[in-house]
């Protein structure tokens, strides 16, 4: 499809430092521009113009003494249009005078509001959408139950689903469809558009594997507290756990690797985790705690003949390269990704997961391996579901 004269700004969480978000991010983008060969530019949705690094740990000013002294809620109010302003301002320096005929918005969670991160972004990208004259175009989102929303962020967010002017929108699974419908939405105006993770192989470069005598599983490891973040439950996901599945793994004459997806959090906690691993005398390999980048990540996990992981684009970026996968529920996304790829007999809810049955089913599932067809119809209707949204820009819907 032909138009040059077509200029398109991709919306992602391009620079998060979850190496899943930044992966799906430039995947959509490069197929979009296979697909519009045009300019299509990917634009990272807080505005950042590179890797996050670790946090700021200087000592407080007298400014930040101050701002503790402030209520929660107008404290929020000021970082709200605090972030907006800074958004339009940093978008409209960006754009210039150049000519915008689309918004492109995804993939990713992003139609949640546990927090206000997403829903004032969102809010943002609509303003400015509405000051270029040009629609949105929404593509296979995760989309959280309203009923998880927070009051305050969950306004904000029913504000820009309801107000912005979208010119489409595609959500990456059922489950999301359904909750789209309960903020109001009517489902045939829904697309499912399958997430862009899944072309990671064909927009990164997968080297080919060196022979190896032993099995090679990943265990990618995601902090504790990002559960406790999402709900009240404890997760079964811990230190003691790990350190069990490891030691089942090297006992069945595995090669053990740890591995994250690049958060902080992530990372600190495989540290901690491979400590305790040593201690006890367990092998295993450290190299792929920390990836350099999302094309390293998908390089790693390309390398193992197994994981297990807790992160949804971690199990994506698996299936998408063709390594087997366990996942451990702590999200209904993950379980979601599970359905659709027909593999519930290898996920686990993280309550009720047992180092032991995890063991024993990611070694049945690096002998089995995947299903081929069906890995290559998803990944064909993943592209499809692209060259859907490339027609609709094109077209000016």
């Amino acid at each position: 499809m032909k138009g040059a004269e077509l200029s398109v700004l991709c919306f992602n969480d391009f620079f998060s430092a979850n190496l899943g978000d930044r992966l799906l991010g430039r995947c959509l983008h490069a197929a979009l521009r296979s697909e519009l060969d045009c300019g299509v530019d990917g634009w990272d949705i807080d505005g950042k113009s590179g890797p996050e690094g670790e946090p700021a740990t200087a000592a407080w000013s007298a400014k930040d003494v101050v701002r503790t002294l402030v209520p929660r809620r107008l404290k929020t109010q000021l970082n709200v249009r605090r972030a907006r302003s800074r958004l339009l301002s940093q978008w409209k320096t960006a754009v210039h005078q150049r000519p915008v005929s689309a918004i492109v918005v995804g993939g990713g969670h992003l139609i949640t509001a546990t927090t206000e991160y997403f829903p004032v972004r969102l809010n943002a990208v609509a303003e400015f959408a509405r000051e270029l004259g040009v629609g949105i175009h929404i593509h296979s989102v995760g989309v959280s139950h309203p009923n998880t929303w927070q009051q305050a962020a969950g306004k904000q967010l029913h504000r820009f689903l309801q107000d912005a002017p979208i010119a489409s929108i595609s959500v990456r699974d059922e489950q999301s469809a359904d909750h789209l419908v309960a903020t109001g939405w009517r489902k045939e105006n829904i697309r499912i558009a399958l997430d862009p993770g899944l072309l990671a192989a064909r927009t990164f470069e997968i080297g080919k594997r060196s022979p190896r005598q032993r099995l090679c599983v990943g265990l990618g490891i995601m902090s504790p507290a990002v559960v406790r973040a999402v709900r009240d439950a404890p997760t079964g996901i811990d230190d003691a756990f790990w350190v069990a599945a490891a030691e089942h793994l090297v006992a069945a004459g595995v090669d053990v690797y740890l591995f994250t997806t690049g958060e902080v959090g992530d990372i600190r906690a495989a540290h901690r985790l491979g400590s305790k691993l040593s201690e006890r005398g367990i092998a295993y390999d450290g190299s792929a705690i920390a990836p350099r980048d999302d094309a390293d990540l998908v390089s790693r996990v390309a390398g193992f003949d197994a994981i297990v992981a807790q992160r949804l684009h971690a199990s994506i970026i698996s299936y998408a390269v063709g390594v087997p996968s366990v996942g451990l529920g702590w999200d209904p996304k993950v379980r979601g990704f599970y359905r659709l790829t027909r593999r519930v007999d290898y996920f686990f809810d993280d309550r009720d997961a047992q180092p032991d049955d995890i063991s024993v089913r990611v070694l049945q599932a690096a002998q089995s391996g995947l299903d081929g067809g069906l890995r290559d119809h998803h990944i064909a209707t993943c592209e499809d579901g692209v060259r859907s949204l490339a027609t609709l820009i094109a077209k000016g819907n």
